[in-house]
């Protein structure tokens, strides 16, 4: 289960270092509240490297300005990439701004422990959050092994996982056992087993509920 990713994906905006900062805050806060044990944050010695302690003591609008880069194509392109410390270690990436292959702006999530989902329901406490805070118009719980595997792993198309975000709203199909909850303006759709015991037949019967279909 080492490829399991939060992952949330949006169009484009533009928005101040402020703005931008704040909702970081609030992410890395959610991520605290959900795992106690989360309560320091390193910036990626390639940036330079920061340490966010619990009392704030490194701005955090300092940490965003140090990241803003102007990518190789041309285009200027926020990345802001963090690792946390504690018990379960949490890696953070947020790429805002246009590239050559996307006019999207993402944030992932990773967590380094092959066992950290048995505590699925955190980790869907934090993809709830994440939602809340950034209005993406998709976020997974994924593995993307497992997404390729089922054949619904495209650039461009929501990656379906045991937990998906999908804004707007998603009606249930006869024979397709998948839990819809309306959330924030979208649907959560969530497979009817753990994340342990997810199989590539689950995401396809999320995808068909949203009109993705297999490659092939």
């Amino acid at each position: 289960m080492a490829s399991w990713l939060l992952r949330a994906q949006w169009a484009h905006r533009d928005e101040t270092v402020e703005q931008r900062a704040l909702r970081v805050d609030r992410t890395l806060t959610a991520v605290a509240v959900a795992f106690p044990d989360v309560h320091a944050w390193t910036q990626d010695e390639r940036w330079g490297y920061h340490v966010l302690e619990a009392d704030g003591s490194i701005p955090l609008e300092e940490m965003v300005e140090a990241t803003t880069k102007v990518l190789a194509n041309g285009s200027s392109t926020t990345r802001l990439h963090l690792q946390s410390t504690g018990e379960l270690p949490w890696l953070f990436d947020l790429s805002m701004g246009g590239t050559l292959t996307t006019v999207s702006d993402q944030i992932t999530l990773h967590w380094s422990d092959d066992e950290a989902l048995t505590q699925s329901d955190r980790f869907a406490q934090v993809l709830r959050a994440v939602v809340s805070i950034w209005e993406p118009e998709w976020a997974s719980i994924a593995d993307t092994e497992l997404a390729a595997a089922a054949g619904v792993f495209r650039r461009g198309i929501p990656m379906m996982g045991w937990l998906t975000y999908v804004r707007g709203m998603v009606a249930g199909a006869h024979g397709i056992d998948i839990q819809l909850t309306p959330f924030e303006r979208g649907t959560l759709l969530q497979a009817p087993v753990s994340p342990a015991d997810l199989t590539p037949v689950h995401i396809c019967a999320a995808a068909a509920l949203v009109g993705i279909a297999p490659e092939g």
